[in-house]
């Protein structure tokens, strides 16, 4: 396959022994070295993610692809093709022009084992973030005031971001708590979306794939019931918050919400039947 033609705009393709290393060309000559199972491992998602340390305590994330479901029983990690790596590399810098807070991706690491490939991608690790499934678990039963203070800028500040993105056009193919970021600055609480493998960037976004992409995400903060202090004044704020005066979803939200509630049991019972 020629992967030149599918490079996105400034980056370089270079074979390095039975790899292929697609990146920017600050990241090939130093991607072209490294062995990615030697790596430490710095967290886990369908597969570990190893950490590459940079001077200066800055670090690339590189994360295998692998798939779930049934499917991961008979073919964990082979692809036909190595465009999934280079279509999200895409699809990243797009986002990020467009201003949608994302993780950097800086490259991927291409091995073809005929006729399969195997695919992983390499992002700039954000720092002193935290998963918004680790901030939830964090949060006690019974909050503190200044702890519900924070709740709520939590709140404020993800529905924004996923107003943002969506108004770029980006949607998330699965928008969940593990692919979420969040992290305290001096200007307040900031949101990063990582992990937009399968995702895309349509000229507008509808409003049912909108009201998708949140239906996902409120299944995902669902599953770590019963010690999750969320209720519906949260989802309420978190969805006032994402409109913003904008009267999407209409002007009663009680519909959406009872959707999000039936969207997480059908899917808890599927579960159930079929893992």
């Amino acid at each position: 396959m020629n992967l030149t033609r599918l490079l996105p705009d400034g980056f370089e393709c270079r074979q390095a022994g039975e790899r292929i290393v697609v990146a920017l060309p600050e990241y090939i000559d130093l991607l072209a070295g490294v062995e990615p199972s030697a790596l430490r491992v710095a967290g886990h998602g369908r597969a570990p993610i190893r950490l590459l340390e940079l001077p200066g305590g800055r670090g690339l994330l590189i994360r295998q692809y692998h798939r779930g479901g049934v499917l991961s029983s008979l073919n964990k990690d082979k692809y036909l093709s190595p465009r999934r790596a280079v279509d999200e590399i895409r699809v990243c810098r797009e986002a990020a022009a467009r201003g949608v807070p994302v993780a950097d991706a800086v490259g991927a690491m291409l091995e073809h084992r005929p006729p399969f490939w195997l695919c992983r991608l390499v992002t700039a690790r954000i720092d002193d973030a935290i998963d918004l499934g680790g901030y939830l678990g964090w949060l006690p039963a019974t909050p503190t005031r200044e702890v519900l203070a924070e709740k709520r800028d939590v709140i404020d500040a993800l529905a924004r971001a996923i107003r943002k993105m969506h108004d770029a056009g980006l949607y998330h193919a699965d928008l969940q708590t593990r692919n979420i970021l969040i992290r305290r600055s001096a200007t307040g609480v900031e949101v990063f979306f990582v992990d937009l493998d399968k995702s895309v960037i349509v000229p507008s976004l509808t409003q049912r794939r909108r009201a998708g992409n949140l239906m996902r995400l409120n299944r995902s903060v669902m599953k770590m019931r019963p010690a999750l202090p969320v209720d519906d004044d949260d989802r309420r704020r978190f969805l006032a918050a994402y409109r913003g005066g904008d009267p999407i979803f209409g002007h009663d939200l009680s519909p959406l919400l009872k959707s999000c509630s039936r969207h997480a049991a059908w899917h808890s019972i599927a579960w159930r039947l079929f893992r």
